[in-house]
């Protein structure tokens, strides 16, 4: 069987999602599978050599990350380029999908998880499992001992697709456990919200990238203006 891994993350090699797959191709070596080819969409605009790698695959693995409660562009123009294909390169192809973010609760990734399903199904593709993991943000930068519960989850996750030819459903429910956060966690970023701290990362993000100064950007604010006089008119 010949198999694809296919990296969704805009930051590509440097990606929580690429982390993940190595957790899950160390599962199919263990399963004793040939390792699956491995690529990033995130290397060119135009991606022929993903979308051919695709479609000569049988089992394709898609991991990436959830950007604004969807698909990162990336992904969503591949899964677009993909609908011109000859339906005999995809009818019966095999596809596992790993939705990952940093928000803790699965409930934000569910949408996407659905629509993601949906695509399956219209393109004739056999859907071998979704496994969604939230707090994912960070997992390529820790070091080993505060992923190792993790790691061996998605190690779990690639032996048994190699193994079994789906998604270990212990391991997905696993992985996904927090689908909304408790009482006492909402309570506690209540609390801790007027300190700060719960946004520190994002402002050294908005920094890193020159975003600081322009934070309270309302780009969009004139046309909306503009569309609600119209509407009114």
């Amino acid at each position: 069987m010949k198999r694809l891994a296919l990296n969704g993350s805009p930051r590509g090699t440097k990606s929580n999602s690429r982390k993940i797959i190595g957790w899950m191709v160390e599962g199919m070596r263990e399963a004793g599978a040939e390792e699956p080819q491995v690529l990033d969409l995130a290397r060119t605009r135009e991606l022929p050599e993903q979308r051919d790698a695709f479609l000569e695959a049988d089992e394709v693995v898609l991991v990436f990350p959830l950007y604004t409660d969807s698909t990162p562009g990336i992904v969503k123009n591949f899964l677009d380029s993909l609908a011109d294909a000859p339906a005999d390169r995809l009818r019966g192809k095999r596809l596992a999908l790993v939705v990952h973010s940093g928000f803790p609760e699965a409930a934000h990734s569910q949408p996407v998880v659905r629509y993601l399903e949906r695509v399956c199904t219209r393109l004739g593709m056999l859907h071998c499992g979704t496994a969604i993991r939230g707090g994912s943000e960070g997992l390529h930068l820790m070091p080993e001992q505060m992923t190792r519960k993790t790691h061996v989850l998605f190690s779990t996750l690639g032996l048994s697709l190699a193994a079994e030819g789906r998604f270990d459903r212990e391991a997905v429910s696993r992985l996904g456990r927090v689908v909304h956060l408790g009482w006492f966690q909402r309570l506690s970023m209540t609390l801790l919200k007027p300190t700060g701290l719960p946004d520190l990362y994002w402002i050294m993000m908005l920094k890193q990238h020159g975003a600081w100064k322009r934070r309270f950007d309302q780009p969009y604010a004139s046309a909306l203006i503009r569309g609600a006089e119209f509407a009114g008119s």
